[in-house]
């Protein structure tokens, strides 16, 4: 992609105080589902088919969150955080269509409240890849799934909007798309290449009318999407093949957002399947910054060993051991994806990064190598504006169940119990060495 400039939309942001000050923000992040789950929702709905990768498990109260979320508050506040991203389940707001539960609103304006009381911006992602069950008889790539999306965060705004001044809007919408209209895995669960590519423009559509209807209630507020981006490297360094692959890759998975946000057009060529076009005109009016949710590199061959089209896969490249997920620790693919990020002309926000690990040692040594790599990169220029860890909490990992453990606090699935890790207590040190440098240099 060459250098683009957003085209409209982004002025200075204001700090928390309202001053003309930027103010970095440093934070853990959880998405609902995850952490407390949602009955009404469609992939409750998907586990109960028995229709996930880990068929055994279900999400059910997942870590608990639903009824500790005022203890786990007060942890959250004991990590030096000043932000923390979250999302509202949706599902649980409007569980039968066109009736919004007031007693659900009620709660997230508690739980808002509380978070600005111990001084904690509150970061608001509308979709983290649940739904209704309801909302499958309409679908992302229908008008009328726009329009009920706006009608759902007509009620947060109506709820909190006045409290919130940030927002991801989108969580993922990229990979909402490549797994639930292309490959079947997720919600939705089709194979589609025409659903596919109306429902990637109602998405982008959906951030935009989304973000006019929010700042009606706070006009200093911001907007995002969480984007996932991957490291791309070829298989093979000297195969042209690999190389152009993998270039490709970056093309359509990491770069054809961007231009999106930048230009209003995408343009989202996915290699052996098709070619999405798509026109969002208020897309770079209404973004004013870029969310990176960042966690491996991965490299790509051509032909595959086993499939001709090609193939992807995780190696042991730094010689730092893969995660529990079966993924290579590469922390200078972070500042690379938040290079390409900042082309934009925009701010850019570590939205999600974190590892999969048992071995708390492992989680330490992820964090300093990621961090320190941050500031190093934030010292030569590069426009970062917050980083947020994955997660909080250990919480179900959707095709994955509870297996991988990604949590700054650990969550005993039986009790509910909650016991901070070592790294949490590096994690607020490296927090207020980041924030703080003069003050906590020795």
């Amino acid at each position: 992609m060459s250098t683009l400039r957003a085209t409209a939309g982004w002025t200075r942001p204001v700090s928390l105080d309202g001053s003309s000050r930027s103010t970095f923000l440093w934070g853990a992040a959880t998405s609902e589902y995850q952490i407390e789950g949602g009955p009404e929702s469609d992939w409750a709905r998907w586990e109960r088919e028995g229709r996930l990768r880990a068929r055994h498990e279900r999400c059910g109260e997942a870590s608990g969150h639903g009824r500790l979320w005022e203890s786990d508050y007060a942890l959250l506040a004991s990590l030096g955080v000043n932000a923390y991203r979250f999302s509202v389940e949706w599902s649980k707001v409007e569980p039968v269509r066109g009736e919004f539960s007031i007693a659900a609103l009620e709660e997230y304006r508690r739980r808002v409240d509380r978070l600005l009381q111990l001084g904690i911006e509150p970061v608001l992602t509308l979709f983290h890849y649940t739904h209704p069950a309801w909302f499958a008889e309409f679908g992302w790539e229908t008008r009328r799934g726009v329009e009920l999306f706006l009608d759902f965060a007509r009620a947060v705004a109506d709820a909190v909007g006045d409290r919130v001044s940030m927002y991801t809007i989108l969580n993922e919408p990229v990979v909402f798309v490549l797994g639930g209209y292309l490959d079947g895995r997720i919600p939705p669960g089709l194979n589609n290449f025409s659903k596919a590519s109306r429902a990637i423009e109602n998405l982008l559509r959906a951030h935009s009318e989304a973000s006019f209807l929010l700042r009606e209630r706070n006009p200093r507020a911001r907007f995002g999407i969480a984007h996932n981006m991957m490291d791309f490297a070829p298989g093979r360094r000297t195969s042209w093949a690999d190389r152009r692959l993998a270039a490709a890759a970056d093309r359509f998975y990491n770069r054809a957002y961007l231009e999106a946000a930048a230009t209003g057009r995408l343009d989202m060529r996915i290699p052996m399947i098709g070619r999405i076009r798509a026109s969002v005109p208020d897309l770079p009016g209404t973004t004013d910054f870029i969310g990176v949710n960042y966690y491996s590199r991965l490299h790509l061959q051509f032909p595959g060993r086993s499939r001709w089209k090609g193939e992807f896969f995780y190696r042991d490249g730094g010689g730092r051991g893969l995660t529990d997920t079966g993924w290579e620790v590469h922390p200078e693919g972070l500042v690379s994806c938040l290079r390409t990020a900042a082309e934009t002309g925009l701010p850019v926000i570590v939205t999600e990064n974190g590892i999969a690990t048992r071995d708390d040692r492992l989680r330490c040594d992820f964090l300093r190598e990621h961090v320190a790599l941050l500031a190093r990169a934030r010292t030569s220029g590069l426009p970062l504006e917050g980083y947020f860890y994955w997660s909080l909490l250990d919480n179900f990992e959707w095709l994955e169940g509870f297996a991988p453990r990604f949590g700054l606090v650990d969550v005993d699935y039986a009790t509910f119990a909650r016991r901070r890790r070592p790294s949490a207590a590096l994690f607020a040190e490296l927090g207020a060495r980041f924030l703080h440098p003069v003050l906590t240099s020795p």
